[in-house]
């Protein structure tokens, strides 16, 4: 039995003596209490006090009260007008009585009741002075406060929505359904004001102002009414999914509940749209508001089609099987990371079946054929077989779920899929941050989202061989506790941990389900490698790519001490040839070479638009010749460098597309990919411009300095840059 020892502290005593019940003295116990103090009452003086920190002795003197404080061996006195205190008069009272100033002597309300008495002037009777200007000038303020008298109580609803939407932010439902409450009632007595005044407002022409924050105000409302039914829906679908042996009553309700939240998704959209067309304001706020409206109602309009694909998949009589991918981005792969376990999990009739974890090695330890590997991983890796946990060598991540089927067949006779995901390190993280410190009992460790890696690496390193279960066993207690602890985790903060993880390309998703797919590749969820294809409605655009990436085959986890940076120089000279210099640098802040730190042995590739000229390719400034090129749909280089521990690279590649501006006016697009599990990479982009040809506009914004466009960002994601250039 575990004993936990609490520190309870003593509270102070405080004894108060009165003959006279007077109306203050139940206010000062309250206040005393409120300051950790535990007030006693008694109408006579006992013989000792010493039991006592503070003692008040209160005391008729003619018609007005005399209280001496004592605290420990200090008196105070306060004298006091009159037999009632106020609030405020009792704080000064008890502040005086336990500072430890010099003062001795207090009085309350002398002064104020003295001259209150002495100067009462008499005045005469006032006359009334109403002249004409006078009336029109009452007429016409009355006129103006009657249609304008709306306007404050709208702004005090505005207020309360505001403070409503904060608690609903922190999942704090009841104060956010209190402050709802306040701002409906303002709202409700500003639109009737409002219905006084409004005929005039349309007389004159100026009605789509107030009529507009009204709306805006009745919207906001409702849109937080209906989060308020989403998150408690999100709730108790959360508490209900994983629940084993459901009754016909519980799916039943489960159903209602998806339905619900349908309904409440369909509903918020459409407020949430109507609030973005109503703000038609000028200014940088309000339009970056408009913006994240527009964002939530898309990200809504998507969730809206996943939850009822999940919705299909777990409530099928048929049961659908998807498997989950655990990738090390630490050991990172073109397709993700070293793939050290998977699991596969069954949805049927509204159960979610258990999560098996199985570890890779134990599955591929049972291939009896030969697949000849990736050159990569044979010469440099050193492994003449290709197995399951390296299957993921492309950087795309349907081909490879292809490749890991075959290799599910071969090795354990699995198949039949209607799905996968691949999860990083980094996304498990992610996830975590949702949930507080996970106790594992078996291992007698508490995982986080900071110490997750470190604690899992050492669990599955720790006296680690081929066939071991220590790896999935670690896994499963994580993943069974996170199952556990699920009822009591901010459904926002889980949500938002997924939707970063699958914006970063830390989790990918494939389905069989083709109308679902089309809405993971529109999302840029999938790890698609895409194929580059002009956005823009223009007969003139010239398309370029560029997606650069890494294959750690140094067999340890140098990434999680690898830091890259990326800067595309790009010329457009007067001829409107296009020309790049390609900059990646590398930092392996490693402290050694001792495993799982060490030597970052890398075998870069990038893919470029399939009609780029190679020019020079150079590591640290020497030149690479004998680098691996195919022209298939992209141009394709690839070539192995190492880096030192506290050592560093930089890579250089110059080329050219085959393809100049033309005349007149031209559309340019760059498509810009980014790795499954890579790290959010510094970019900087280098445009220079040729003297006859000028920028026109772009979909980024850019710095623009001595004839140079400069944009620094990040390759968090996928990104397509759109520039519009003329050509004289």
């Amino acid at each position: 039995m575990k004993y936990e020892t609490e520190i309870v502290q003593e509270k102070q005593k405080a004894l108060i003596v009165s003959e006279h019940n007077y109306n203050f003295i139940g206010l000062l116990k309250s206040k005393l209490k409120n300051n950790s103090v535990e007030p006693f009452f008694s109408s006579i003086r006992p013989k000792s006090i010493t039991r006592f920190d503070y003692c008040f002795f209160i005391t008729k003197k003619n018609k007005d009260v005399r209280i001496e404080a004592h605290n420990r061996d200090t008196v105070k006195t306060v004298d006091v007008a009159g037999s009632s205190l106020s609030d405020t008069e009792l704080d000064k009272i008890l502040w005086f009585s336990f500072s430890s100033g010099k003062e001795r002597y207090l009085k309350i309300n002398y002064l104020t009741k003295k001259e209150t008495v002495s100067t009462i002037k008499k005045v005469g009777p006032i006359k009334p002075h109403l002249t004409r200007n006078n009336l029109i000038m009452f007429i016409f303020s009355l006129i103006v406060f009657i249609h304008l008298i709306f306007a404050p109580f709208g702004l005090v609803s505005s207020f309360y929505i505001y403070r409503s939407l904060d608690n609903l932010r922190k999942e704090n439902i009841e104060n956010s359904e209190y402050f709802v409450s306040k701002a409906s009632l303002f709202n409700n007595i500003s639109k009737k004001l409002y219905s006084l005044s409004r005929p005039t407002f349309q007389t004159l022409g100026i009605s789509a102002f107030p009529d507009d924050f009204v709306e805006i105000n009745n919207h906001s409302i409702d849109a937080i009414l209906q989060s308020q039914v989403i998150v408690a829906n999100s709730k108790e679908i959360q508490r209900q999914i994983f629940k084993k042996n459901k009754s016909a009553a519980e799916k039943d309700d489960l159903k209602l509940r998806f339905k619900k939240l349908d309904s409440s998704l369909e509903q918020l959209a459409e407020d949430m749209a109507s609030i973005s067309q109503k703000l038609d304001l000028p200014f940088e706020k309000v339009k970056s508001l408009k913006k994240k409206l527009f964002e939530a109602s898309d990200l809504i309009s998507k969730s809206r089609r996943f939850m009822d694909y999940f919705e299909k998949a777990i409530s099928s009589e048929t049961p659908k099987n998807y498997l989950i991918f655990f990738a090390n981005n630490m050991e990172l792969r073109p397709g993700g990371g070293f793939i050290g376990s998977f699991a596969v999990v069954k949805l049927e009739d509204y159960e979610v079946g258990e999560l098996r974890v199985y570890d890779v090695y134990d599955a591929d330890g049972q291939l009896t054929a030969h697949v000849d590997p990736p050159k990569a991983i044979s010469k440099y890796l050193g492994v003449p077989h290709w197995f399951l946990r390296d299957s993921n060598f492309s950087p795309d991540f349907p081909t490879n779920y292809q490749k890991a089927l075959f290799f599910l067949e071969k090795e354990l006779g699995m198949s039949n899929f209607d799905g996968s995901v691949l999860i990083t390190t980094t996304s498990v993280e992610n996830i975590l941050s949702a949930f507080d410190n996970l106790y594992l009992p078996d291992y007698r460790e508490t995982i986080n989202a900071k110490n997750f890696y470190l604690k899992t690496q050492f669990q599955v390193e720790k006296n680690f061989f081929p066939g071991s279960t220590q790896k999935q066993t670690f896994l499963s207690s994580i993943v069974q506790q996170m199952i556990i602890n699920l009822e009591n985790v901010s459904t926002t903060k889980l949500l938002l941990g997924i939707k970063k993880s699958l914006d970063e390309k830390q989790m990918v998703v494939y389905s069989s389900d083709k109308n679902i797919q089309a809405l993971v590749d529109s999302s840029f969820w999938s790890g698609r490698v895409i194929e580059p294809k002009c956005l823009m409605d223009s007969e003139e655009c010239i398309i370029d790519y560029l997606f650069p990436y890494d294959a750690n085959v140094g067999a340890n986890k140098a990434n999680f001490f690898i830091n890259k940076s990326i800067y595309l120089k790009t010329l457009i000279d007067n001829d409107g040839k296009i020309n790049h210099q390609l900059l990646v640098k590398y930092e392996n802040s490693s402290p050694s070479e001792i495993f799982p730190t060490g030597y970052f042995r890398n075998y870069f590739q990038t893919l470029l638009s399939k009609n780029s000229i190679i020019k020079s390719v150079t590591v640290n400034g020497v030149s690479v010749d004998d680098y691996d090129e195919s022209n298939d749909n992209f141009k394709s280089i690839g070539f192995f460098f190492e880096i030192p521990p506290k050592g560093s690279a930089e890579i250089k590649i110059n080329y050219v597309l085959d393809k100049a501006i033309g005349k007149g006016k031209q559309i340019y697009q760059l498509t810009f990919q980014k790795q499954i599990g890579a790290g959010n990479s510094d970019l900087i982009l280098d445009f220079r411009l040729g003297n006859n040809i000028s920028l026109k506009n772009q979909n980024f914004s850019p710095l623009v300095k001595d004839g140079a466009i400069i944009y620094n960002t990040n390759l968090s994601t996928d990104k397509i840059f759109f520039i519009e250039l003329s050509n004289l």
